[in-house]
């Protein structure tokens, strides 16, 4: 029974490194696009971090929220970039930082506070 807790400890450590890179990987190409102004491949790597991060939201309080304002974000991306590339790009940046935070949120990023290591350091 123990050797099997191990077995499930370790897969579940690797892989919330193995996101945490795919993550990793996912924003400096998000940076490369962004500044070359290739709005539409940052709009689709933004996907591509939701898709990662959007099973983490479940352990949220209210994950209902999150759900709806990514949703709200994503229509207004889509919306904004059929009109001007400025108004394209401030909604981008509004669903970038949005998916920043929720990052850090759900602990993937560098500002992640678990209380029970408190006093670790």
């Amino acid at each position: 029974m123990a050797d099997e807790e191990k077995i499930d400890e370790s897969s579940k450590y690797n892989e919330a490194s193995m996101q945490i890179m795919r993550l990793h990987n996912l924003w400096v190409k998000i940076e490369e696009n962004v500044n070359k102004g290739n709005l539409k491949e940052w709009q689709n790597l933004l996907d591509s971090i939701w898709r990662e991060l959007r099973a983490d939201v479940n352990h949220l309080k209210e994950p209902e929220k999150t759900i709806k304002e990514n949703k709200l974000l994503k229509l207004k991306v889509l919306v904004a970039a059929s009109k001007t590339r400025t108004e394209w790009n401030n909604a981008l940046n509004g669903r970038h930082e949005f998916l920043k935070q929720l990052q850090d949120k759900v602990g993937k990023g560098g500002i992640f506070i678990d209380n029970s290591e408190k006093d670790y350091e």
